[in-house]
């Protein structure tokens, strides 16, 4: 039987690793982007400021690292091909409504990255920038599956999601910011934010139904 090995070089730059993200992540949900600084992510993750280098090249590497591991869209760069020919019988209608619904959800609870999308439509940042791009190249490649259904006609899906995708952005950092309400919505509140994701269904399922016609 083989033992375990519990500990050891790699097992510890695991855990070293680690430690430098969950600081990253604790810093940007309590102080802000602005807290990212080396000695202060040392001090919050407990270790000598030169594994950050070590680990990660500079701070920047550590905190894209930490975003793009964070950011909801990032999570379907893997699987991304898989799930566009699952749905390609439909033209990724059903597809459509599930990212966004799932988007509203993650971003509702993901208080880091509530925060970081505030760092990437307040400041002018060259990391903010490449992973927004990023996610740009992720959307061309589901669009290429929602694009023939609309096609001659005028039912701009492109257009329909940017209003929704930054709708779900603006509402819920409006409700978390100061905790009001918007339209008498309160997201913070379950039956409203069932409403939001009613309605985001019902247009999507709305635009697919009048490019049919």
């Amino acid at each position: 039987m083989v033992r375990k090995v519990t500990e050891g070089p790699i097992r510890n730059k695991e855990k070293t690793r680690l430690k430098l993200l969950n600081a990253v992540g604790e810093i940007i949900k309590t102080e802000g982007y602005k807290g990212l600084g080396v000695n202060n992510i040392a001090t919050k993750a407990k270790v000598d400021k030169k594994l950050i280098y070590l680990y990660f090249e500079n701070v920047d590497k550590l905190v894209e690292t930490y975003v793009r591991q964070k950011d909801y869209w990032s999570a379907f760069s893997e699987g991304i091909q898989g799930l566009i020919e699952a749905h390609q019988g439909n033209f990724g209608q059903e597809l459509a409504s599930q990212i966004l619904v799932d988007q509203f959800n993650f971003f509702l609870d993901a208080e880091e990255m509530q925060k970081v999308i505030l760092w990437e439509i307040s400041e002018k940042n060259e990391l903010m920038r490449e992973i927004a791009d990023a996610r740009e190249v992720l959307g061309n490649e589901l669009f290429k599956l929602t694009d023939p259904h609309f096609g001659g006609t005028d039912v701009d899906i492109r257009a329909i999601q940017a209003i929704l995708i930054g709708g779900i952005y603006y509402l819920v950092l409006h409700a978390k910011s100061n905790g009001s309400t918007f339209c008498g919505l309160d997201i913070n509140e379950v039956p409203d934010q069932q409403r939001i994701i009613k309605s985001l269904r019902q247009i999507v399922k709305w635009s697919y139904t009048e490019a049919k016609k």
